[in-house]
């Protein structure tokens, strides 16, 4: 039984895929690295510029693809055109490398949108884990001169998003080690560490800069944060403290609780409506903000 259900699982995200036409590996800074290029997915039938999901994958900034998409394609269903990002990791550059790049492949999307028939005055970024924490620095740094970098043929063309949808993405450096979790996320051998390029504690203000909560600003985007509140990497506090950073600066912000939740583990339909909810609120222009709210883990 159990077996039929994953068959049934894969066959389910092989059909979203084949709806959607895909560009392989486009170099979105022109130097031929296989880590700093795109997949464009594409809706088979284009009638009008299409609204565009960017995903960032996770993986510690230390592993992970731009291939491994599908949970984005099953909620794009064809009405959105999905952009899956590769970045550099850690052991081929430290911070702020991925969020250069980050930056690049969304200024790409922008000076490419007419080609492809995508709408650049509707893009959200969705991200998990250190996915996750890219993407809430996309939505608290739009327009950076620092962080936007100057990677690619682009450089000038705006860096702002519509919406981002955080799940579980580590949001504060500087407190994450004191908030409890299953592993010493001050370490320089920590994937902080690593990304930072040392003891996370020794490197305050560059551990500032690579978090979002340190860039929350009433100009954000709206963002939409789903934690589980028994993850033991990156723990739940992460996600509660950013939201309610983000409601004081009066920024649209909804924090989904998935309650028995882990690290991505026991996330069920009820948060799969929830994105479509927030992506069609945000870049399809229905009304409504959304509230907080809890739901339990696998429902």
């Amino acid at each position: 039984m159990i077996r039929r259900l994953i068959a049934l699982c894969v066959v389910i995200g092989s059909e979203a895929i084949a709806e959607m036409k895909k560009v392989a590996d486009l170099d979105y800074v022109g130097n031929g690295n296989p880590r700093q290029m795109l997949d464009l997915y594409l809706p088979k039938k284009i009638t009008e510029p299409v609204p565009v999901v960017i995903w960032i994958h996770g993986g510690a900034w230390r592993q992970g693809s731009k291939k491994n998409a599908g949970r984005v394609l099953r909620v794009a269903e064809g009405k959105y055109a999905v952009v899956s990002v590769g970045y550099r990791l850690t052991q081929e550059a430290q911070w702020p490398a991925q969020i250069h790049d980050c930056k690049a492949a969304l200024r790409f999307v922008r000076a490419n949108a007419k080609k492809y028939g995508l709408d650049a005055n509707k893009i959200a970024v969705w991200g998990s884990s250190a996915g996750g924490h890219l993407v809430c620095l996309l939505g608290t740094t739009q327009n950076d001169e620092v962080l936007d970098g100057k990677l690619g043929p682009h450089v000038g063309a705006k860096t702002s998003v519509n919406c981002v949808v955080n799940f579980f993405g580590p949001t504060d450096f500087v407190k994450m080690d004191a908030q409890g979790s299953a592993m010493n996320h001050n370490a320089a051998s920590s994937p902080e560490g690593q990304l930072l390029g040392g003891v996370v504690s020794e490197l305050t203000q560059k551990a500032k800069e690579a978090s979002a909560h340190y860039h929350v600003s009433k100009d954000d985007a709206a963002i939409l944060t789903v934690h589980g509140t028994k993850d033991r990497l990156v723990p739940y506090v992460q996600g509660k403290a950013f939201d309610e950073a983000l409601d004081r600066a009066g920024v649209s912000s909804v924090l989904l609780t998935v309650e028995g939740g882990g690290h991505g583990n026991g996330f069920g339909p009820s948060v799969t409506e929830a994105v479509k909810t927030f992506l069609q609120r945000q870049i399809s222009g229905k009304e409504g903000k959304g509230k907080d709210r809890t739901v339990k883990a696998g429902q």
